[in-house]
């Protein structure tokens, strides 16, 4: 056996405990980074959680700009929290990649222009609305999306349109 100080097993234990705590969190990334990889495979952000909107305008009629930490409509028809609530949900929504562009009465469509810290062009995305699903044209990638029509109201609160 060795002989340590008091001083000397307090430090032994310390390392040990630190180096299995190490260990199981290694693990434990592993498992679940390959059961997400799985889960996401064909879907794509909107947005991006590492982009960052500075303005979002809704058929030239809304604009919503980022002012410091906080967001600004115009028209003031939504504000504070559930304007926060509604430019998170931009930030980290995700949609289904579509392999065909499905038929859409273009017509009917929300255009969404969104400037990106970083980016020259903003991105251009129109937004159609069926009974099951909300469909989304990246007019930038040229890509189709698809997300459970629930989104609608989280991206488009009605406050936004009142008035």
């Amino acid at each position: 056996m060795v002989k340590l100080s008091k001083t000397g097993w307090n430090n032994v234990i310390i390392f040990a405990v630190m180096g299995f705590i190490l260990v199981i969190n290694l693990t434990n990334k592993k498992i679940f980074s390959a059961d997400e990889n799985l889960n996401n495979e064909h879907e794509i952000a909107l947005i991006g959680p590492q982009n960052i909107i500075l303005t979002l305008s809704i058929n030239d009629i809304v604009a919503i700009e980022r002012i410091g930490r906080t967001w600004r409509a115009t028209p003031a028809n939504i504000s504070g929290q559930a304007l926060a609530q509604m430019m998170m949900s931009w930030q980290q929504s995700m949609g289904e990649a579509m392999a065909q562009a499905p038929e859409v009465d273009r017509q009917f469509s929300l255009e969404v222009k969104l400037d990106i810290a970083g980016q020259e062009q903003p991105l251009a995305l129109n937004f159609y609305a069926t009974e099951q699903q909300l469909l989304i044209f990246n007019q930038t990638s040229k890509q189709w999306l698809v997300m459970p029509i629930a989104m609608y109201g989280q991206l488009f609160p009605q406050e936004i349109f009142a008035g």
